[in-house]
């Protein structure tokens, strides 16, 4: 038990720094250090092991616990002995230590979750109030726009050579039939 004491105070441990205001690079290192433990294929397993023998304890603790309030009410004695005091702690303790560690286990991933978008979005933020990047990306919009205007303008001189071109066509079509009526405005 000294064991599962300890992971919860490691756990509650890392939740805490997690949850302090931190500087960005503080940060940043810690949840790079639980990247590198998440991706690690043998953490993760002794994770998984772990957390399943934890669930065990826990679903034992809870049917000690239901077992020792039948032993009691069937009872109603209002002396109890330290016998039964005592597996009614031990068992009220295992349920509250394994409980806080498998809630500690599903709550640290979603802070992660949590802290790995606040780094991302601080991270934007920086980028956006800084004078160089924010000058190079008026720079990189300025040449997209003059690339803009010179496709506009290319467009522009194919449009009227394609009028000019049409006219004649339709001018020629008109004089070769004969008809009186403007095929351009028809």
């Amino acid at each position: 038990f000294i064991k599962l004491f300890t992971l919860l105070v490691l756990q509650m441990t890392a939740l805490a720094i997690l949850v302090f205001p931190l500087p960005l690079v503080l940060r940043k290192k810690a949840f790079m250090i639980y990247q590198r433990a998440y991706d690690s294929k043998e953490l993760r397993t002794v994770g998984v092991v772990t957390t399943v023998l934890i669930g065990l304890q826990f679903s034992d603790s809870l049917r000690s616990s239901w077992k020792w309030h039948r032993e009691y009410t069937q009872n109603h004695s209002m002396v109890t002995s330290a016998d039964l005091l005592a597996r009614r702690f031990y068992s009220q303790r295992n349920l509250y230590i394994s409980g806080a560690i498998l809630f500690l286990t599903l709550a640290i991933p979603t802070v992660f979750s949590i802290v790995r978008r606040l780094i991302k979005y601080e991270e934007l933020k920086r980028k956006a109030n800084d004078p160089k990047a924010v000058e190079e990306r008026v720079e990189q919009l300025t040449k997209q726009l003059a690339s803009k205007d010179l496709d506009l303008k290319t467009l522009q001189k194919q449009k009227s050579g394609l009028e000019t071109s049409y006219n004649k066509l339709a001018d020629q079509l008109n004089e070769k039939e004969g008809v009186l009526s403007d095929k351009k405005k028809d």
